[in-house]
């Protein structure tokens, strides 16, 4: 039996990852897209979710309910070009490790341009509506993806 590289292990632990994060994504979308705007109304799942985010300083009104749509719909596209990154360097070809990084980037970047942030000069040194809904330690994982296929980049043609 011949040995698997690394890089494998990681292309299919990346695509168990993104199947979970196109699935999290699809239903945030769906939910924000055909939620009310009164939280009283919502289902008991979102109500919980926006009344966290709203003790935290979240605003949510018809603007944001667009926005969370825009930034869930752009994630999901995020996710399926970075899997087609994973699918190429499954192969071993270089190009994916390009696709991955630019669309993991996108993917964790994307809240922060349409929810909005701004930087503080105290911890956490990031606030703002994009880091309510989306906090750092989330972003760090596809962060430490990126960093673990940059060490196995020697192993792409």
């Amino acid at each position: 039996m011949k040995k698997k590289s690394p890089i494998t292990y990681l292309c299919i632990l990346s695509f168990i990852g993104f199947i979970y994060c196109i699935a999290n994504d699809s239903l945030h979308c769906f939910l924000f897209m055909s939620s009310p705007l009164s939280v009283e109304n919502m289902n008991d799942g979102l109500r919980i979710v926006l009344e966290q985010w709203e003790e935290q300083g979240f605003i949510y009104n018809e603007y944001y309910q667009n926005q969370l749509v825009k930034v869930y719909g752009a994630r999901i596209a995020f996710d399926v070009l970075a899997m087609v990154g994973v699918g190429m360097m499954f192969y071993r070809l270089k190009l994916g490790w390009i696709f991955y990084w630019i669309f993991q980037l996108a993917y964790v970047l994307v809240p922060f341009f349409v929810l909005g942030a701004s930087l503080t000069v105290s911890w956490p040194y990031v606030t703002g509506n994009a880091v309510i809904v989306f906090p750092l330690f989330l972003a760090m994982v596809h962060l430490v993806y990126v960093l673990l296929f940059f060490a196995q980049r020697n192993n792409l043609n």
